[in-house]
């Protein structure tokens, strides 16, 4: 099993890469979906927890990633039906912040996605330096995920830029409303998982079993255009591409290569 506890920035860099929230709340669920941690008899799910928070740029931040010993993927996929959004789920993040701008925050974007929907929750999480509880830079950013009657997770996340957003002078409330506008925009997009995790499932497909695993994804990102080139370079794994002109979305089938983890203990 590997554990790492990784040091640095947790929140304000989600406009290069994305945050261990995200990870948590997008990634993981795709693990379970390919059998990774599905048998939580035989070894603890794969995990990923935030134990202290630290904004960019001065970090201070601590994230524990656990996961179990993985020797093959089990389960081919068969992910095409996006379901209706039934609930939302999302939490906002403050660090060395006023707690009023986090739940200004939660508040506004709550306010676009109860016209479409009643089942909304959007937690607030406020750290302060006297609490010893986040890193030695404000931050303030959110990270949210709708779920369908079919089981489909799609997350968004956003977060402030301190320097540029406060020259702009970007309240709170702009926040919230640009954030729930991202994932509005993930679920009008119609594929079952999100864009930024589109290379990730793709790349399960590939080291999935001998068998044929399909998916339904919106538009391709640029990023997942090029994983596709290099999955055919590495495990010369071709996927087949279909357009549906009635949803307006892609579908991607391939034959997984059966790769196997064959490392053993050495002394």
């Amino acid at each position: 099993p590997l554990k790492l506890v990784l040091n640095g920035a947790t929140d304000g860099a989600c406009h290069s890469d994305p945050s261990a929230d995200y990870l948590a709340t997008s990634v993981l669920p795709l693990f379970i979906r390919f059998g990774i941690g599905a048998d939580a008899d035989e070894s603890p799910p794969p995990s990923i927890k935030v134990t202290k928070r630290g904004a960019v740029p001065l970090g201070g931040g601590q994230v524990v990633f656990y996961c179990p010993i993985v020797k093959e993927i089990t389960k081919p996929l068969d992910l095409t039906d996006p379901g209706k959004i039934k609930r939302i789920r999302g939490s906002v993040i403050s660090c060395r912040i006023p707690p009023s701008s986090a739940a200004r925050v939660a508040h506004s974007a709550k306010g676009l996605f109860h016209r479409l929907l009643p089942d909304v929750w959007i937690h607030t999480d406020t750290h302060s330096a006297k609490k010893g509880g986040c890193g030695g830079s404000p931050g303030l950013s959110m990270c949210i995920a709708s779920e369908s009657t079919s089981g489909v997770i799609l997350a968004a996340e956003t977060c402030m830029d301190i320097e540029k957003d406060a020259r702009g002078a970007l309240l709170p409330e702009d926040l919230g409303v640009r954030g729930a506008a991202m994932l509005l925009e993930e679920v009008r997009k119609g594929g079952c998982v999100d864009t930024c995790s589109q290379s990730i499932a793709l790349l399960l497909m590939c080291l999935g079993p001998e068998d044929v695993s399909r998916i339904r994804l919106g538009r391709l990102s640029q990023y997942t255009i090029v994983s596709l080139r290099l999955f055919k370079t590495a495990f010369d794994v071709e996927f087949r591409v279909k357009a549906d002109e009635e949803t307006r979305t892609v579908l991607l089938s391939c034959l997984g290569c059966g790769y196997r983890n064959m490392a053993k203990a050495s002394s």
